[in-house]
């Protein structure tokens, strides 16, 4: 009995304090009128990488936008350029919603999400801070920037509990591997350079629905046409402009079949 009440003193100890040891990962909420986001971060590299949230949660009743936002809205805008010893790498995002609302095509949340992104750690025995300038668009019927700095010392010895649980929780949200049922086969430019053509393996002939981002340098249209036969789909993107740089451009490509969804980064000339 002793034991069994010595061993759930300790449990009871360690439980209070990892929240509070968590924190030193995570800053505080930073508040707008239309909803709040802050900076959570795995300190611990994994195989070189480091791992960061943006967690964006809109008010009831208003929206936040995915990488494209479509007709209206803004995407996010985050610079990273003032952290120390590390080098940004990539950002994910979680499958959004496409459709309509009061300013056309939308993409984006109604619901709080969460940005997964990762960043290479060049010393990974010196120290090192996020430092992070995001610009997001919380709208309901009017779009308000939301501007936050985020400051983010990263210290390897403390306990990740809150933050390993919320990453796991972020990673569910994304867009899922490509499978041989399911992935992006290719893109590439119509002959006559007015639309940008991806042929794609879908699952059972579901409904689907496109969504595409572009780099610097690329102007898409509107609404992709989208055709299926069995379970092909094609998928055309209209461009306005593609400005001739010598590096091949960088479209991302979210293809949605039913209750999944894919998402590839390709190389357009």
């Amino acid at each position: 009995m002793h034991f069994v009440r010595a061993t759930f003193a300790i449990l009871f100890c360690f439980l209070m304090l990892v929240p509070v040891a968590a924190q030193s990962a995570t800053t505080d909420w930073t508040v707008s009128e239309g909803g709040r986001m802050r900076l959570v971060a795995l300190s611990q590299p994994r195989n070189g990488v480091i791992t960061a949230l943006l967690q964006i949660e809109p008010k009831d009743g208003w929206k936040t936008y995915w990488r494209n936002p479509g007709d209206a809205g803004m995407a996010p805008e985050l610079d990273f350029s003032r952290s120390t010893n590390l080098r940004f790498k990539s950002i994910a995002y979680p499958v959004p919603e496409i459709g309509k609302d009061e300013a056309g095509r939308f993409i984006g949340y109604h619901h709080p999400v969460s940005l997964v992104i990762e960043f290479e750690k060049p010393d990974e025995g010196a120290p090192a801070m996020i430092d992070l300038k995001a610009l997001v668009g919380i709208c309901e019927t009017v779009c308000l920037p939301f501007m936050a700095e985020f400051r983010l010392p990263l210290d390897p010895s403390v306990p990740e509990g809150e933050e390993f649980s919320a990453l796991l929780l972020a990673q569910s949200q994304l867009p899922e591997k490509p499978r041989a049922d399911f992935a992006i086969r290719s893109l590439m430019k119509s002959a006559d350079g007015k639309f940008l053509v991806a042929h794609v393996t879908i699952p059972d002939e579901a409904p689907v629905e496109a969504a595409a981002a572009a780099s610097r340098g690329v102007s898409l249209g509107k609404d992709p046409a989208i055709t299926v036969e069995g379970r092909a789909a094609r998928v055309s993107i209209p461009v306005k402009r593609i400005e001739q740089t010598g590096e091949p451009h960088q479209i991302t490509l979210l293809v949605k079949a039913g209750r999944r969804a894919i998402e590839s980064t390709l190389a357009v000339d």
